[in-house]
């Protein structure tokens, strides 16, 4: 990539407008990108569905909406930022044509995309993933193209404290009992999705140990996957609420477990020890980085996580509570 006078760069807009996952996997290149540019303005495109992992991020200054869905507020929305005149714009999902389109049209002098094949014509640069690179690795490289040297894989998302009491006095601890939490959405991605009847087991399992509650987060659309499960004092389910209350709940949790997942990432972005079922390609690009969580890895290929048994991640969840306790 060609070198970017940093002086120059006054005003950057980013794009990245595509899930939840992706953009908790681009904070620690938003940092990087700060910490490179600490006196220019950097506005952020989200998406719908992924704003609120960047609501309040300290590192962009402004956080907007493109109506993905609403195509006929995309002309406002392409004529209002070329009306800003950036000094860059880089897209964080090449792939996506809408975010390739906004790209060039808002006409930056350094516009930098990741590499797709279908849209590498919309940038003057484009940075490749490598094969079997994780993704934060991989847009940490971006920004290491921009001038960035602070590389730091560490996921943001901040949580403020009066959320963090509001769901301490909501959720109480009860003496002499660990609390797990388990993700179980996700009811369209069967291969990425551990079987809600194996998430049945090992709740009934963990609260029949006696010193054990179980909470059992799903999302919207979700209600179908809650049938299995045998609700009682020791296995509740969480009533759902804002990204920010789910990651301050889970700051209550000894352990939470999932598959691959938003809130997979929202865990490790808030240091919550998890236990994350993972098949080869999740395990490879989306794996939480950090030692205090434990991955079972299915070593199935793509996504495909049915080959775990009920055993295996009860093995992996209690000697984890072991090393916690």
């Amino acid at each position: 990539m060609q070198h970017i006078d940093k002086e120059r760069i006054r005003t950057i807009l980013l794009l990245r407008t595509d899930r939840i996952g992706d953009m908790f996997c681009t904070t620690p290149a938003l940092r990087a990108i700060r910490r490179a540019y600490p006196g220019a303005r950097i506005d952020l495109v989200a998406a719908p569905g992924n704003a609120a992992v960047v609501r309040g991020n300290p590192d962009v200054d402004s956080v907007s909406v493109f109506p993905l869905k609403r195509l006929w507020a995309w002309p406002w929305h392409f004529l209002k930022y070329r009306l800003r005149r950036y000094d860059m714009v880089v897209a964080l999902n090449g792939q996506s044509r809408t975010a390739a389109r906004l790209a060039r049209f808002v006409k930056a002098p350094v516009c930098v995309g990741t590499w797709y094949r279908a849209t590498a014509g919309y940038y003057k640069e484009t940075v490749r993933c490598r094969e079997g690179e994780h993704t934060i690795e991989f847009l940490l490289r971006v920004a290491e193209e921009l001038g960035c040297a602070d590389l730091d894989p560490a996921m943001v998302f901040p949580v403020s404290d009066a959320v963090r009491e509001r769901m301490a006095e909501r959720f109480p601890r009860r003496g002499g009992k660990r609390r797990v939490a388990m993700f179980i959405g996700n009811a369209k991605k069967v291969d990425t999705r551990w079987p809600e009847d194996r998430f049945a087991e090992l709740a009934r399992r963990l609260a029949a140990r006696g010193d054990v509650e179980v909470y059992v987060v799903a999302g919207p659309g979700d209600e179908g996957l809650l049938p299995p499960f045998a609700w009682g004092e020791d296995c509740l389910r969480y009533p759902g609420g804002a990204l920010e209350e789910l990651g301050a709940f889970l700051g209550t949790c000894d352990l939470f477990v999932t598959s691959s997942s938003g809130p997979m990432h929202l865990a490790a972005a808030v240091d919550a020890p998890m236990v994350a079922i993972l098949a080869d390609y999740t395990y490879q690009c989306w794996r939480p980085l950090s030692p205090i969580h434990t991955i079972v890895h299915s070593h199935q290929p793509d996504v495909q996580v049915g080959a775990v048994t009920v055993d295996q991640v009860q093995e992996a969840v209690e000697h984890r509570l072991d090393v916690i306790e």
